[in-house]
């Protein structure tokens, strides 16, 4: 049990190192060398757990692939029934288009603060060689699973376009997946991802009804109910 559960901690040791040389250098200049350096273990060390550095990328692919899983089950997730006889009233689950930020919000905090699902994304990107990168792929899924139930529930509005959305999502993702490797980027990436969805937002969730117009008068001005005008329902510039 302790020679197993050492090597856990061995075999976690030499991920977060793994993923430390693929933040600063990129995969290709990520050697096995490097990572034993970074780990203080052997490049035996490394191999008894990893046969080559392929199956080290792959695992660190995997690892930030686990997280995104789990922040898609989290989301999606419901509670089961109470048991009777008189089950507590369950909260009723948030809609669709703020479960969607609430998960772009989390990812970026894993992207800034974990450097082993930070190395998973860039390992993915730097693999891709020019096509799709797989957990962009994966995120891109789990985007378009949430904006087509928040269509469903209605917290989407009706002429929003789900894939222009999830493109727009996809890039300032990508965004704070570089800002990420500069020191202190924790501030700056949470600043511009808000700053994104407060353009943003505005056009994707549904307006309000449209205000009811007084019929006009020759002289423009609407009428009130007992003959004095309507101001102020519209901005002057309209």
């Amino acid at each position: 049990m302790v020679r197993q559960q050492r090597a856990v901690r061995s075999r976690k040791a030499i991920l977060r190192a793994a993923a430390r040389v693929v933040d600063r250098h990129g995969l290709t200049a990520a050697t096995i060398a490097r990572v034993s350096v970074e780990a203080g273990l052997s490049k035996g060390a490394i191999y008894f757990h990893f046969a080559d550095k392929k199956a080290l990328a792959s695992a660190l692919e995997q690892e930030a692939a686990r997280a995104l899983d789990k922040m898609a089950a989290a989301r999606t997730c419901r509670p089961a029934p109470a048991p009777a006889p008189a089950p507590a009233p369950a909260p009723a689950p948030a809609p669709a288009l703020t479960t969607m930020v609430e998960t772009t919000r989390e990812l970026a905090r894993a992207l800034t603060d974990d450097v082993v699902v930070r190395a998973g994304f860039q390992v993915s990107c730097d693999r891709a060689e020019g096509g799709e990168p797989v957990l962009r792929r994966r995120l891109s899924c789990l985007l378009v699973g949430l904006l087509e139930e928040a269509r469903r529930d209605g917290s989407l509005a009706p002429g929003a376009a789900v894939d222009d959305i999830v493109v727009c999502v996809v890039a300032i993702t990508v965004g704070i997946q570089m800002l990420a490797r500069q020191r202190g980027a924790a501030p700056v990436n949470s600043r511009v991802l808000e700053l994104f969805w407060r353009v943003t937002l505005p056009e994707l969730a549904p307006g309000p009804p449209p205000t009811h117009q007084k019929p006009r008068t020759q002289d423009g001005e609407g009428s009130g109910p007992e003959g004095g005008s309507v101001t102020g329902d519209a901005p002057d510039n309209l």
